[in-house]
């Protein structure tokens, strides 16, 4: 990341005759960023991306505690171990006109959560719809090798709010916990700022995004709200292949509400509501753009790792060990 970032941003006085393409590999963001620029009159992308988050131990402020102490000193009646959501997302865009694009997404989750209870370890699993996002980029900047865009979206909660499995008795199924709902039963806004500097050696970005939730979910609770800041340097080797790094913060609220299904079972440090919270990842990424007259000629390849690297938890709360985000773009 150091040397990404001092062979960007050195010469960058120095390149105002520079005008910003994004026909390199390094003029999209690292994959697990969306919305970062306009498309072209007329230019439609469609992105296939496949995201898997693993989370492991108890995080309780900035410290990671046992299973022992979640069931023992917290008084939990479950102790999650280890959690995996793996998401296949599908988003299209479209360059309305130079500095007017719109993007719609779709996704499903399939999770797998492994966990304590007094005498017994066993595992659950649950796989729904997500919900649908639509959003509007609207450059309101160009000038040699700067971009800057706006965005604003929104969320429409067709994603399940609750999910159910058998985890002890087979046929008996139950709700399950808050971090197992890939849907959150509100609408929600969805505002965001995009920057990005390119010169010849590679490319500078930085996003600010947030999810503002409104009213109250069908299932009688409210996910709370979210900011997510993406920081990221990229070098570019050739017109090609790129690497990137960066750093990713995220800070969420309390859940608003409380799902009454939950109540009825044993308390679960994911059932409460106290899960209020802030993250920070580095994640690091490869840009390859597909080269040579095949018909997959043009085709974007994308790979990021993600690592945490700092949790701050309100309540406890199983935190990430690591993610990857992998996928293929496509142009019309």
């Amino acid at each position: 990341m150091v040397v990404a970032l001092l062979a960007v941003s050195s010469p960058l006085a120095a390149q105002e005759e520079y005008v910003w393409t994004s026909n390199r590999p390094d003029a999209d963001a690292p994959f697990g960023v969306t919305g970062a620029r306009t498309l072209d009159l007329g230019e439609t992308e469609i992105t296939y991306r496949f995201t898997q988050m693993n989370s492991q131990s108890i995080w309780f402020g900035t410290d990671s505690v046992s299973a022992a102490v979640t069931l023992g000193s917290f008084g939990f009646g479950v102790a999650p171990v280890t959690l995996s959501r793996q998401t296949h997302t599908v988003m299209g865009a479209r360059g309305i006109t130079e500095n007017l694009t719109v993007m719609a997404t779709a996704e499903f989750s399939v999770y797998r959560r492994d966990q304590f209870v007094p005498g017994t370890r066993y595992i659950t699993g649950a796989g729904a719809l997500g919900d649908v996002t639509a959003t509007a980029i609207y450059e309101i900047y160009r000038q040699g090798p700067y971009r800057l865009n706006a965005s604003v979206g929104g969320v429409i909660p067709i994603g399940k709010s609750r999910t159910y499995a058998a985890p002890t008795t087979p046929g008996v199924e139950v709700p399950m916990p808050y971090d197992m709902r890939p849907g959150g039963g509100t609408f929600a806004v969805l505002p965001g700022i995009t920057g990005m500097v390119q010169n010849e050696a590679g490319s500078l970005g930085a996003q600010f995004k947030g999810r503002f939730n409104v009213g109250t979910g069908s299932s009688d609770f409210t996910f709370g709200d979210r900011y997510e800041a993406n920081g990221w340097a990229a070098y570019r080797f050739n017109d090609i292949f790129s690497v990137s790094a960066g750093l990713r913060w995220q800070i969420w609220g309390d859940i608003e509400g409380a799902d009454p299904l939950l109540a009825a079972l044993p308390s679960d440090p994911a059932s409460q509501t106290l899960l209020a919270g802030q993250r920070a990842d580095m994640p690091v990424g490869v840009n390859f753009i597909v080269p040579g007259n095949s018909i997959f000629a043009g085709h974007r390849l994308f790979f990021e790792a993600v690592y945490a690297l700092h949790h701050d938890y309100e309540g406890p709360q199983l935190g990430l060990d690591w993610g990857i985000n992998l996928g293929w773009k496509m142009g019309l």
